[in-house]
């Protein structure tokens, strides 16, 4: 009898062990070459989205265009900046400063950016948005 009390034990703990791990919600990973690789989101937006982000060497400077989606029925402020990158991973250029958008209700809007010399071969697109949980930027 002892011995089944144990094992039923035994299974109980790796049961409870497993479902709270199971309750852990992980950052999606980044897969390379996926929005998620290239996009810094400061919080977690409600109700903006980065829908789609394309990038082309045009007259040897990196072009990103990055499509943004505004999900809910009010008007959402985002502010976005670009880090731009060598091909080492460091930054190429100061920071850039954070610039304002506003979507109006269900808008999908289409920002453009141009890398500030040809030794930038790679970005992140840095958003934020006051009605998210993270803090607005400085």
């Amino acid at each position: 009898m002892n011995h089944i009390n144990k094992s039923v034990l035994t299974i109980a703990i790796t049961v409870a062990c497993f479902l709270s791990g199971c309750s852990n919600h992980a950052p999606p990973v980044a897969r390379p070459g996926s929005i998620n690789s290239k996009l810094e989101q400061l919080g977690e937006m409600s109700y903006l989205q980065v829908i789609d982000l394309k990038a082309v060497k045009r007259n040897q400077l990196l072009v990103v265009q990055a499509e943004i989606n505004n999900s809910d029925d009010d008007n959402q402020q985002l502010f976005y900046r670009f880090k731009w990158l060598d091909a080492s991973g460091f930054a190429v250029g100061g920071d850039e400063s954070w610039k304002p958008l506003l979507l109006y209700a269900y808008q999908k809007q289409t920002l453009t950016a141009v890398a500030p010399s040809p030794q930038a071969t790679d970005f992140k697109l840095v958003v934020q948005s006051p009605d998210n949980t993270g803090d607005l930027p400085n």
